[in-house]
Parts: structure tokens; C-alpha cells; sequence
């Protein structure tokens, strides 16, 4: 059976999400990127953890290559009802394409789009991939955890694809603790939950930490730490292996009256002091000139710039502690 597997993902920032697969390998090691066009990533190795990113839509597992898709053999397909979907040609012509490739396919009686035992896929992007469909991302699954839909939420929370994207980024695995120290609602340690992690939440407005706690309940967490603390004050008794938060804006961060540029003074020696070494910050701002005051104490790893309406863009930084 072939290791090999095509990951198609979202075409509405392509960068952020070929980023996200490109942490997922660097932390996890058990697959390579082989080839990157456009919305298509071709892996070699474990797709499991592709399956838990925020911006893979579908992953399919490559059965045959081939310049030329009429000669697809189909030998690695197993038994039972299918259907064709082409991919990366112009909608004019899949529905021929689909036609004639399942035809080569012998599927003459076992074409069923109702109930089929198996989705084919034939992927063009450098030359013909025919495979077979293992995954599909369930798109309700992030509707349904949105602020709105929670008990207690911000007009402004991020979005759970998002805050997914910030774990996913954060070089941490299972079972590794992670630390959101301007928590907001609790929507990033909602998905840092939901994927395994040990997570550590403050907020200086009580507030919100009740609010947190609330949310928390709602989805089912149990296992968790809080604190209602201003940042500069924040102690835990152990280092954190990964932070990940959605950083304060605006002229002032409404944070006990602190000046914005003095908190993220405080914040960047805060999470020196907090993160283990080697670890990382995946994070977001507003302004990359805040990052100045992080250079001391981490290299810039990556920014993506991300396009919120059109009056706002957010930069979504990695931060690699130096020591």
C-alpha cells in the first residue's frame, strides 16, 4: 500500500496554511513534504496529523502516477462501489474526464454516488494522481465551537480554525502543557484541548476567567489551570512547553490601564521567563514593530499576514526562544 498522500487545503490563505503542515512535520517527524503547487501538498509518511490541522480540506492516499490518466490501471483499488472526482482541471472538462476514467477503471456496474464503498480522486497538478479519498474536514466542526455559539464569547474572539493554527504552530505534542496568558474567552485553549494538551489560562479581567471557566464547561473540560493575574505578575511552577495567544491591541490594551507598548515590553520577558528552552511562541499582532522588544529573547521564525476585513490585517508570528 502506498505511503503517499495528497493533502488539498484551503485557498484563502494558502501561505498560512502550508505553514501549518510545515510546523505539523518539523514537530511531529513521521512524514516529509514532498512537493507543494499551489493547493496541493504531496506527503510521504503519517497523514494523521494533517488530519488535525485547521486548513486541510480533504487527503487522499496515492494509488498510481501517471503522465497520462488513461493509463490508469487501477490495480490498487479495492473492491466495491465508487465514483470519480477530477481535480485541478476546469470544470468544463471533469465531467468527461470522470466518465472516461472510470470506464478505465472497469466501473462498469459499480459507479454509485449514493452509497459508494470508496471516493476516487484523480488529481492533476505536476502529472495524473489517482487516489483514493481517507479524509475529508468535517466544516461544521469549527462552525459550531465560533464565539457566538458558545456560552459566554467576545465580538472580537478568534476564529477556532485559528486558534487551532496557533497549537498546530507551536511546536508542542500530546500531552505537552500550553500556556494562553491573555486567554480572552478561552477559545485557543479550547482547541488545544480538543488536541491533546495539557493548558494553562490567565487573564487579568475576572471577568473573562469566569467567562473561560464557563466555556470550558460547556465543551467538557475539566483538567485545566487559571489565573486572574496581570502579566507582569504571572508565576507557575513549572515552564510551559509552548505559548500560544492572541496578543492585546489598540492605543491601549484595556489591561489595568497599561500602556500597550510597555505590556508587550513586559510580555516578551514574561514569556522568556515562562517558556521552556527551545520552545516557541505562536502568536498575533497587530503591529510588527512589537516584535522589537521580543529580539532579545527570541528569533523570528515566520510571519504570516492575514487579511481579517479590509481595514485590518493580523500578523501571525512564530517565536523560537533563543536559550
Amino acid at each position: 500500500m502506498s505511503n503517499r498522500y495528497i493533502l488539498e487545503i484551503s485557498g484563502e490563505n494558502i501561505e498560512i496554511a502550508r505553514t501549518e503542515i510545515k510546523y505539523l512535520q518539523e514537530t511531529y517527524r513521521d512524514f516529509q513534504i514532498i512537493y507543494l503547487e499551489n493547493k496541493f501538498i504531496v506527503i510521504d509518511g503519517n497523514p494523521d496529523r494533517a488530519m488535525n490541522s485547521a486548513f486541510t480540506n480533504y487527503i487522499s492516499r496515492i494509488v498510481e502516477e501517471n503522465d497520462y490518466y488513461s493509463n490508469f490501471l487501477g490495480s490498487g483499488m479495492p473492491e466495491g462501489l465508487f465514483y470519480v472526482r477530477v481535480i485541478g482541471k476546469p470544470k468544463t472538462e471533469t465531467e468527461k474526464l470522470e466518465s472516461e476514467i472510470g470506464k478505465n477503471l472497469g466501473g462498469h456496474g459499480r459507479v454509485s454516488f449514493k452509497s459508494p464503498d470508496f471516493r476516487v480522486r484523480a488529481i492533476f497538478i505536476d502529472k495524473w494522481y489517482l487516489c483514493i479519498l481517507i479524509y475529508e474536514r468535517d466544516k461544521k466542526r469549527f462552525e459550531e465551537r465560533r464565539a457566538p455559539m458558545r456560552p459566554f464569547f467576545s465580538p472580537v474572539s478568534l476564529h477556532p480554525k485559528y486558534a487551532r493554527y496557533l497549537v498546530n504552530t507551536s511546536g508542542t505534542v500530546e500531552g505537552d502543557t500550553v500556556l494562553d496568558p491573555f486567554c480572552g474567552t478561552g477559545g485557543i485553549l479550547i482547541e488545544a484541548s480538543m488536541l491533546g494538551r495539557k493548558i494553562m489560562g490567565n487573564d487579568s479581567s475576572l471577568n473573562m476567567v469566569m467567562g473561560t471557566k464557563l466555556n470550558f464547561k460547556y465543551f467538557g473540560i475539566e483538567d485545566y489551570k487559571m489565573y486572574n493575574l496581570d502579566i507582569a505578575e504571572l508565576s507557575i511552577d513549572k515552564k510551559v512547553d509552548g505559548i500560544v495567544t492572541d496578543m492585546p491591541y489598540g492605543r491601549s490594551s484595556g489591561i489595568n490601564n497599561h500602556d500597550i507598548v510597555e505590556l508587550y515590553k513586559e510580555s516578551f520577558i514574561k514569556f522568556n521567563e515562562l517558556l521552556k528552552s527551545r520552545g516557541k511562541c505562536s502568536i498575533i499582532v497587530n503591529n510588527i514593530q512589537f516584535l522589537d522588544y521580543a529580539r532579545d529573547y527570541f528569533n523570528i521564525e515566520k510571519i504570516v499576514p492575514v487579511y481579517q476585513h479590509k481595514s485590518l490585517i493580523r500578523q501571525f508570528v512564530i517565536l523560537s526562544k533563543i536559550n
